[in-house]
Formats: structure tokens, sequence, C-alpha cells
């Protein structure tokens, strides 16, 4: 039987931890994986490598902790958004310009090129991008969608695929002529909503036979 105890991380340990990460994602956004070494990481930490090999395990596990880390903040600005209250397209219109707001930031274009350039080298930081950026996203459409199906107000379907495709009909050409280096205005972020919004609604609509009014 082991005797031996659990590694317990200080609070000190922890703002270690977090400021090596940091340092490293900003190095890692500017220069790519392999532009970035141990060395230059803990020349602008401070303190040895024992301490990056410690928390991290090396270069690769510590680049893991800062894509998945990065991965979350897409979601940040909408996962506590309530929206329940509000009709459907409001709702809708409200999370998909907060999540335009941080996607088009130059922080995350930087992000989605590094993911772009480093995945094929590492596969595991595309699947940890996706679950935790795009997968979780839709999450939050479906999340507001599904009382609109339920109370029979949307016509019967899978909210996860509605929200699949209103989270590509806003993100996928504005996020590429961002990639791409295009200044994507506000304006645009808006009037893309709009389109995806009225194309959408048309459709998921549940109307009177009669009157071709939406019940």
């Amino acid at each position: 039987m082991s005797t031996e105890k659990p590694v317990r991380i200080t609070r000190r340990g922890i703002e270690r931890r977090e400021q090596i990460r940091t340092i490293a994602g900003a190095l890692f956004l500017e220069h790519g994986y392999e532009g970035v070494s141990v060395d230059e990481i803990m020349r602008q930490a401070g303190g040895s490598k024992t301490n990056l090999y410690n928390h991290f395990g090396d270069k690769e596990g510590l680049f893991m902790a800062v894509i998945s880390q990065m991965s979350e903040t897409f979601t940040y600005g909408i996962k506590d958004l309530d929206v329940s209250m509000l009709p459907l397209k409001d709702g809708l219109e409200r999370l998909g310009r907060q999540l335009l707001t941080v996607l088009m930031e130059e922080h995350h274009v930087a992000f989605q090129r590094l993911v772009i350039a480093e995945s094929g080298r590492f596969p595991a930081i595309a699947r940890t991008w996706f679950e935790k950026g795009p997968q979780m996203a839709r999450h939050y459409f479906a999340k507001a969608i599904a009382p609109h199906v339920e109370n029979g107000s949307l016509r019967q379907g899978d909210p996860r695929i509605m929200a699949t495709h209103f989270h590509d009909m806003i993100v996928e050409n504005l996020l590429s002529l961002a990639l791409l280096g295009q200044y994507v205005s506000v304006e645009m972020q808006r009037q893309t909503i709009d389109d995806a919004l009225q194309t959408l609604l048309h459709g998921w609509t549940v109307r009177n036979d009669r009157t071709g009014g939406t019940l």
C-alpha cells in the first residue's frame, strides 16, 4: 500500500502556475509553439524551469493548459446571460451579439490562428477548442431555443441542431474574414445576426394555417 501523501498546491503555487500560463499564452499567440522556448517563458516569468515542469510536466503540457484555458473564454460572456424571459428572437440576438463581440477581439482571432496552425501537430488542441468553444456556445443557444420547442411556438425538432444552424450562420463567414485580416464592424455583426434570425425563424416558427400568423 502506498504511503505517498497527495501533493498540496499552496495559494502561492496556484498564483505561480497562473503567472507562467499567462506569460506563455501571450508568447504562444505571438510566436507560435515552435517559436517559444521554455527558457524564454521562464526568463519572463522569473524563477527556474523546475516550476514549469512541476506544474505542467513539459512545454507541451503547458501549451495544452494554455489552449484549454483560452478555449473556455469564448463563452464567458454568454454562459451567465439569462434570456429565459425574452422572446426567442431577442434572446438569440443578445447571445449572438455577445459571442461575436468576444470572437472578433484581436486576442481571440490570434488564438484561432494558433489553433489552426498547430492542430496538425497536436490534434488534441483542436478537440479541446471545439468542445469548450463552438460546442459550448451551441449548448447555450440550444438552452435558449428548447423551451420554445416544448411550448409549441417552434416546430418540433432538435434544439441542438437549430442551435448549430444559428451558430454557424453568424460565426463562420465573419470569423473567416477576421482570420484573413479584414475588419469586422459591429454593424456587420448585427446585420449577420439579423439575417440569420430572419431566415431561421421563418422556417422554425409554427404558423396558423388560416391566418399565417405565429402561434
